[in-house]
């Protein structure tokens, strides 16, 4: 006659050792992310991320607004370079320039198309931001 052998893993065992590694594995991943959000620094500007309740059209406005008069002190520091022109300045050539990124209409999440324009006025430079989403578009906008 053949004796089994009832000495192995059983399935209660088993349950214990996965009990184990599971709870392993959480506080490997706990570990993990704390080192890397450290390491990676802050999240985006929540003013170009769309779904935060906080953040209006206005807001959007301001940070192209921003943006183009960072733009305009890098390549028009000078105000005697305007010599009474408007000069402008499209949202996808300031993302290009990564003076800003891109922004997105708060309600859709759908990318947003703007311009901004500076212009030499009294001896005072004049800046201006033109917003187009899908739910907003800023008075005076022009195609």
């Amino acid at each position: 006659m053949i004796k089994l052998n009832n000495r192995g893993w059983g399935l209660q065992v088993m349950m214990i050792f996965v009990l184990i590694l599971m709870i392993a594995l959480v506080v490997i991943a706990v570990l993990v992310n704390q080192t890397f959000s450290d390491i990676a620094g802050p999240t985006k500007d929540p003013i170009v991320n769309p779904g935060n309740d906080d953040v209006s059209y206005k807001d959007l406005e301001n940070e192209l607004l921003d943006a183009v008069k960072e733009y305009q002190e890098i390549h028009y520091n000078d105000i005697s370079m305007l010599d009474g022109e408007m000069i402008t300045v499209s949202l996808d050539k300031l993302q290009k320039e990564n003076l800003i990124d891109e922004i997105k209409d708060i309600k859709t999440s759908r990318p947003c198309t703007g311009y901004g324009t500076f212009e030499l006025k009294s001896d005072k430079i004049v800046h201006n931001a033109y917003l187009k989403c899908n739910n907003y578009e800023t008075s005076g906008y022009n195609d």
